[in-house]
């Protein structure tokens, strides 16, 4: 019985026992169950990534690499540099060439049996270069070395309103922008800029324009003083001028046209002008055409209004301004004009004339061009006398420098004296609107706000009457400053009522001033000088630095407000002539 109750006391024992193996056992078998498998890729790194000098950023929890390499980098051929752990291998190996330009590349890590892959993305920022420029489709030529492109565009274009269309690298931006219309009369500038901040690239495009199919020179002669017509483009006429005697039946033009144009009838063929006008057409590169009538006409001049110069001819002034107004007048007065070369001048020259435009303009010099110094002191003393005597002058350009010798604008024992004026060989770049002043710090006399010479004018939103909105300006004329002008004026300059005090002393009307001046009384702009003691005749005075009579010399710039230049002495010649 001892035995069977030993046996009954030592089962809760037993049972714990196996109860502990069992859990002991279970225990061990969930301890091998979740136990880490992943690798251990210490030793399967990229440790680092280079290219050239520079190093990439990778992240080892993602194994991924990203670089972003210069502007302009080859991506087909980029070489590469690692550093791995000691025994590792890597494929594509360290010192390879990769291509990476279609995205991103695997490199596999290996070491010890344990690989690992870095997913590289290397890209280069965007290259600055223009790809391709074109205007329509005329495609632009694209010389990388020296910055440029070329474009050509056909004669009807308007080259002041291009569309241009480009193509530039991906992470890039370029300005001016594509498709933005363009004024192209001078090159125009176009940067590209990369998307790393700092990388560009700039190109002047330089556009040039088919000829159109004008006559450029209708001609009697192969001297430069023979009979020239003048041509009008815009009314598709060329008019010939003769004098009293002339035979018209047998005239052999001379004829010169735009560049690869043709002209029917040709140059030098007799023709008969006696019965009217004939027909000439003339055709560009394009088979683009244009016929001018050609009319011949015998003149007997009035010789109402003079243009003075120092050549023997209009078509021979060297000095293209000056040329160009000799040229207008010859064109819009021919029953009235006359030229005449300052070494003929004379008394009797000048019997028939009411106005006499003393202009000119010049590089280098102030003197009247094409006389060997300037306009000489007896024939200064020819003009002063026809002046006295009731005859009418437009002074303007260099010509202001005879206001001293004529001695009109006086005051007791003070003589204005000129000394200004920009005659330097070349002018520049300006984007303001130059011309005549016409807002007032004090209202003007109406005389002056309503004069005649301002008639049909047009009205520009930056200065009152803007003559020159170039970008190109030579700039080489040049006005009266009422600063000192002289010690008898009491008022203050650039006031109302020293504008009132000159008018009163010297008989004069200051019509306007200077586009960057507030006051009528700075100094003299534009104005009428009214006879007054010996000096019989009228004088209008231009001192205005805006005065362009040819824009040929302009580095290609064009004036939109020409015609008001045109305007302004139309009126000031019909003014004078009403005297």
């Amino acid at each position: 019985m001892k035995n069977i109750s030993k046996m009954i006391k030592m089962i809760p024992t037993l049972f714990f026992g196996i109860s502990f193996i069992l859990l002991t056992t279970v225990g061990c078998e969930d301890t091998i169950k979740f136990n880490d498998n992943v690798p251990d890729y210490t030793h399967s790194i990229i440790r680092d990534f280079k290219v050239g000098e520079q190093s990439a950023n990778i992240s080892h929890t993602n194994a991924v690499i990203t670089f972003t390499l210069p502007a302009g980098t080859d991506l087909t051929a980029v070489p590469v540099e690692m550093s791995l752990p000691e025994g590792a291998t890597v494929e594509p190996a360290s010192g390879s060439v990769v291509d990476f330009s279609s995205g991103p590349v695997i490199f596999t890590v290996t070491n010890n049996g344990i690989s690992r892959e870095y997913t590289a993305n290397v890209a280069a920022y965007g290259d600055p270069k223009m790809l391709s420029f074109s205007i329509g489709t005329n495609v632009g030529v694209i010389d990388e070395d020296k910055g440029t492109i070329d474009v050509t565009v056909g004669s009807t274009e308007d080259i002041k309103k291009l569309v241009p269309s480009y193509i530039i690298p991906k992470g890039t931006t370029a300005s001016p922008q594509s498709g933005i219309a363009q004024d192209f009369t001078n090159p125009v500038k176009y940067t590209i800029v990369s998307n790393d901040g700092f990388t560009g690239k700039s190109y002047y495009v330089k556009v040039k324009q088919l000829p159109a199919p004008y006559v450029t020179s209708f001609k009697t002669g192969t001297d430069i003083c023979s009979i020239t017509g003048i041509v009008d483009n815009d009314a598709s006429t060329i008019i010939m001028d003769f004098p009293s005697g002339s035979n018209l039946s047998a005239i052999t033009p001379i004829i010169t046209v735009t560049e690869g144009s043709t002209i029917s009838p040709n140059t030098g063929v007799v023709q008969n002008f006696a019965n009217g006008p004939i027909n000439y057409t003339v055709t560009n590169v394009e088979g683009l055409t244009k016929t001018y009538a050609v009319t011949a006409r015998i003149i007997n001049s009035t010789k109402k209004i003079a243009f003075i110069s120092g050549a023997s001819c209009v078509e021979s002034i060297s000095e293209p301004d000056t040329k160009a107004a000799a040229l207008w007048l010859k064109q819009n007065y021919a029953e009235d004009f006359v030229y005449m070369q300052a070494s003929n001048l004379t008394a009797q020259s000048l019997a028939n004339t009411k106005v006499v435009l003393l202009y000119w303009d010049n590089v280098g010099t102030q003197n009247m061009p094409d006389t060997p110094s300037g306009i000489t002191s007896s024939q200064i003393n020819i003009i002063n006398d026809y002046y006295k005597a009731g005859g009418g002058l437009i002074v303007e350009g260099f010509g202001i420098n005879l206001l001293d010798e004529i001695g009109r604008i006086k005051i007791g024992s003070t003589v204005f004296a000129n000394n200004g004026g920009n005659t330097g060989v070349v002018g520049g770049q300006n984007l303001d609107a130059w011309g005549l002043r016409g807002s007032y710090s004090a209202s003007s006399p109406s005389a002056s706000a309503n004069h005649p010479l301002l008639v049909g004018l047009t009205k520009g939103s930056t200065d009152y009457y803007p003559m020159n909105n170039a970008k190109y300006k030579e700039d080489r004329n040049f006005g009266i400053d009422f600063g000192t002008y002289d010690s008898a004026f009491t008022k203050s300059q650039c006031s109302e009522d020293r504008a009132l005090e000159f008018e009163a002393a010297t008989n004069s009307i200051l019509i306007r001033w200077y586009e960057w001046l507030d006051a009528r009384g700075c100094g003299i702009g534009l104005a009428e000088f009214k006879p007054q003691g010996v000096y019989q005749g009228t004088m209008i005075v231009n001192t205005g630095g805006w005065l362009e009579w040819s824009m040929a010399d302009n580095n290609g710039a064009v004036n939109d407000f020409q015609s008001n230049i045109y305007r302004l002495h139309k009126n000031a010649i019909e003014y004078l002539l009403s005297k």
